[in-house]
């Protein structure tokens, strides 16, 4: 407890430290990024010391905009919305391994744009420590750009940012993680952008049967579904109409993966070495 503690004075310092000049914090709606939010409208001296913005592109889960933008005003603090499509990148489009590094660094140049423009001295995210455990090669983008991750400088695992957004009061403490749309794909297959509007309302209609974390993967005509293996009682009394309202979505082969829901299980089939080239915090 008394680490925590110590952690969370440490967060709270950087905070204050970093609003000095002028921040812009990327902001995605998620607990993250909300509870450095939290604290920049609370230490903030003058209130456009911290501002957020959000990406709007293809790849965004339905819903995020509208909770942002929801959260940035319970917080009094000005949202910039910006309208991307990040397809207009090839090496995003083409979905290599490290399509999360070419992503990163595209999205990121709004945010130091607007940096720029309003003459601000940093901009910041919501990586936390526990981010640079697993396969993020966004990380590497963020690093080379200069972007500061306050979580991870404090030392915050997920817990601890969860902990800490509940005693702030911030709704979204237990909001599961909800990453880009892109993460539906196999790695070096082209993104089939047609689908990514059927994958979103698909993982919507099943999250409305009471399921919170779900995954639907497109491999061509094969479709894999995530679950909590705890879940599968729901998938199961419901077969008939998930099969049906997917179908209806252009899915053709619907499977239930065995293995239950795990974040980034895309990156199964990827060698360490390539983890590790393109996220060299996993060596250490």
């Amino acid at each position: 407890m008394e680490i925590y503690e110590n952690k969370k004075e440490k967060l709270n310092k950087l905070v204050s430290k970093y609003l000095d000049g002028g921040a812009v914090l990327a902001f995605s709606g998620g607990v993250d990024s909300s509870l450095i939010l939290k604290l920049a409208s609370m230490y903030r001296k003058k209130e456009n010391d911290i501002v957020a913005i959000i990406y709007k592109t293809e790849t965004t889960p339905s819903g995020d905009l509208e909770n942002a933008q929801d959260l940035a005003k319970e917080m009094k603090v000005k949202l910039y919305e910006a309208d991307i499509s990040v397809f207009d990148n090839e090496a995003i489009l083409d979905n290599p391994i490290d399509r999360c590094y070419h992503c990163k660094n595209f999205l990121f140049e709004e945010a130091f744009k607007l940096k720029d423009k309003l003459g601000y001295r940093y901009v910041l995210d919501g990586s936390n420590l526990d981010d640079y455990k697993v396969f993020r090669p966004g990380l590497k983008a963020l690093n080379d750009k200069g972007v500061v991750s306050l979580l991870k400088e404090a030392g915050f695992t997920k817990q601890m940012v969860r902990d800490y957004a509940k005693e702030l009061g911030i709704s979204v403490y237990k909001r599961p993680s909800s990453p880009c749309l892109a993460t539906r794909f196999p790695y070096n297959s082209r993104i089939n952008t047609k689908m990514l509007d059927a994958i979103d309302r698909g993982e919507f209609l099943i999250k409305n049967l009471g399921i919170k974390n779900v995954r639907i993967r497109l491999y061509g005509d094969n479709t894999r579904i995530e679950v909590e293996r705890d879940d599968f009682p729901i998938i199961m009394e419901n077969l008939d109409q998930i099969t049906r309202e997917l179908k209806e979505l252009g899915f053709t082969y619907i499977n239930l993966d065995l293995e239950g829901y795990r974040s980034g299980s895309m990156d199964e089939v990827l060698k360490d070495n390539d983890k590790v080239r393109l996220n060299p915090w996993l060596a250490q």
